[in-house]
């Protein structure tokens, strides 16, 4: 997947918790809300709304690998300001 912004990648995860199934939706309440166990079901229009209302990009990041367990090596750029995943990870030259 190309490197997305905060803003395309908090619409693409609301637009999958929209259509997640109910033990999806727990999951994904446990992630944004630890402290607060959800006594009934949550509703994936509530929780659609919370990801659009502004979180951060690390929180984005946690969020993107429950909502997509399948994605690896997810992580935000500060530099570029965007999230990246399902890159290959850069590794470090050994010195002689």
């Amino acid at each position: 997947m190309p490197a997305v912004t905060t803003n395309e990648a908090a619409e693409l995860l609301a637009k999958v918790i929209e259509q997640a199934k109910p033990t999806t939706l727990t999951e994904i309440h446990a992630e944004l809300f630890p402290e607060r166990p959800a006594v009934a079901a949550p509703s994936a229009d509530d929780l659609a709304r919370h990801v659009r209302g502004g979180l951060n990009a690390e929180e984005l990041v946690d969020l993107w690998n429950v909502v997509f367990p399948a994605d690896r090596n997810v992580w935000y750029d500060e530099e570029g300001k965007k999230i990246h995943s399902n890159e290959e990870a850069l590794g470090y030259a050994e010195a002689d």
